[in-house]
């Protein structure tokens, strides 16, 4: 029997259809420290902060290595004139001798034809310093590099709680909207019922059906906005693609106990851009006393072995021979004291940047406080005003149902209720963020074990 190609074409139709319509994955379950984890694990700011920290402790390293023996392998092929004739089949030459001067190297004073192989080595003895100040100063650098590697993780980490509160507190605004919607939809349906029933006008259908609308376009806008912090949130945590989350709820941060001048003090101590400038300061003081150093002279003892098997009879066999060499800077154009005096002037400019940060950490650490606890007696105020606005909706309710007062003072009374519900969600999650911002800017803002495992 045939099957009609219209049944087909409709099997088509409906397997193409359920193909595209495949199921979305389910949304990812996350809290906040898992959040944090995520990111300290792929966001790309953290791992150039660790890189840069790593090459200024192999810098340390470059220093250092300036005070152990150099030791080196030579291989010398060499000919002189008259030898290098003589290859060649030429009249013998009666050209002088070829004579080597004092270089600072060890070496013969007369050139001889010859193919030698030797070890050399040198070992500073002393530069007065200059070495162990510019060692000083790398560790300084290593240490500053460190601190903004840990400057970078607390970013990340204050991003991250950033976006996180801010899309919960986007899905608490989008609870609000749908239970307003619910709300409207119920007193549409009661006004409808008592319109028909004679015992309303169709101005008061009318003002709920606005109201209604109304809810309508707050859900549209609650769920942009919940759309809009996943994205953010996603973004914070290193995903290029948006992710979609179900996010748990934070238990409320306690506010700190310390006095602001205690959180000033901890700021001074523990911020790490502090640290880091502290440690530059002193890195460039050890920097500039190795530029005076500089001036002083060089003891470096020199030594070398080797063989020459080949060459001029004068040369062949063992040879060694070691000494020391002391180099004095007499004259180099001004150069030294330039650059002494540049450094003097940099470490004088990075001091000054330490004491203006201070003073932004001291004004940034103030006015985070300060908005903390506003934003903790928001809360408060914000909680006692959703309860009186539930009351006034209550009372405006049952006054409208009994005829007393008009649609208007219901829709007013609605109105008043969501803004307070509205208000107290925000104020919850203001509190959080700005909290979260107060810990960052004390320098306390540190990594949470999370409770959940991740892939």
């Amino acid at each position: 029997m045939k099957i009609p190609a219209i049944i087909i074409l409709l099997c088509l139709t409906i397997g193409a259809f359920a193909q595209d319509k495949a199921p979305e994955p389910a949304p990812q379950k996350l809290d906040l420290a898992a959040a944090e984890a995520i990111a300290l694990r792929y966001a790309p700011q953290i791992s150039e902060a660790y890189f840069n920290a790593a090459a200024a402790q192999e810098v340390v390293r470059e220093k250092r290595a300036v005070l152990f023996p150099q030791v080196s392998g030579i291989a010398t092929a060499v000919g002189t004139g008259p030898g290098i004739a003589d290859a060649f089949g030429a009249n013998e030459s009666t050209s002088a001798t070829t004579r080597i001067g004092a270089t600072g190297w060890l070496n013969d004073p007369s050139v001889y034809n010859r193919e030698s192989n030797g070890v050399t080595l040198s070992q500073l003895i002393t530069d007065f310093g200059r070495t162990s100040d510019l060692i000083s100063a790398a560790r300084y650098e290593a240490l500053s590099q460190e601190e903004k590697s840990r400057r970078a993780r607390a970013e990340a980490l204050l991003i991250v709680d950033e976006a996180y509160f801010r899309a919960l507190g986007a899905q608490a605004l989008l609870r609000v909207a749908n239970e307003t919607v619910n709300a409207r939809q119920l007193t549409e349906d009661q006004v409808t019922q008592l319109m028909k029933s004679k015992l309303k006008s169709e101005l008061d259908l009318s003002f709920a059906n606005v109201d209604l609308q109304n809810a309508k376009l707050l859900v549209l806008q609650s769920q942009n906005a919940v759309d809009e912090g996943l994205a953010d949130l996603s973004a914070a945590l290193g995903y290029r693609e948006e992710h979609r989350f179900v996010l748990a709820q934070e238990p409320q941060f306690t506010f700190p106990g310390d006095g602001i001048e205690t959180l000033i003090a901890e700021a001074l101590e523990y911020r790490p851009e502090i640290v880091a400038l502290k440690a530059d300061v002193a890195g460039a003081r050890k920097f500039t006393a190795a530029e005076r150093a500089a001036r002083y002279p060089t003891v470096t003892l020199q030594g070398t072995i080797g063989r020459t098997p080949i060459g001029d009879s004068a040369v062949e066999g063992n040879y060694e021979a070691a000494g020391i060499n002391v180099e004095l800077p007499i004259f180099t154009g001004g150069l030294l004291d330039a650059r002494y005096h540049e450094a003097q002037y940099r470490a004088l400019a990075t001091e000054k940047q330490l004491e203006e940060t201070m003073d932004e950490v001291v004004r940034d650490v103030r006015n985070s406080w300060l908005d903390t606890a506003t934003a903790l007696k928001k809360i408060e105020v914000s909680k006692e005003l959703l309860a009186s606005a539930n009351e006034e909706l209550s009372l405006a309710s049952s006054r409208y149902k009994l005829g007393v007062t008009s649609i208007i003072e219901l829709s007013q009374a609605q109105l008043s209720q969501t803004q307070a519900e509205i208000g107290y969600a925000s104020a919850l999650y203001e509190y959080q963020i700005d909290r979260a911002k107060l810990e960052f800017e004390t320098g306390g803002l540190k990594f949470r074990t999370p409770t959940t495992v991740f892939h």
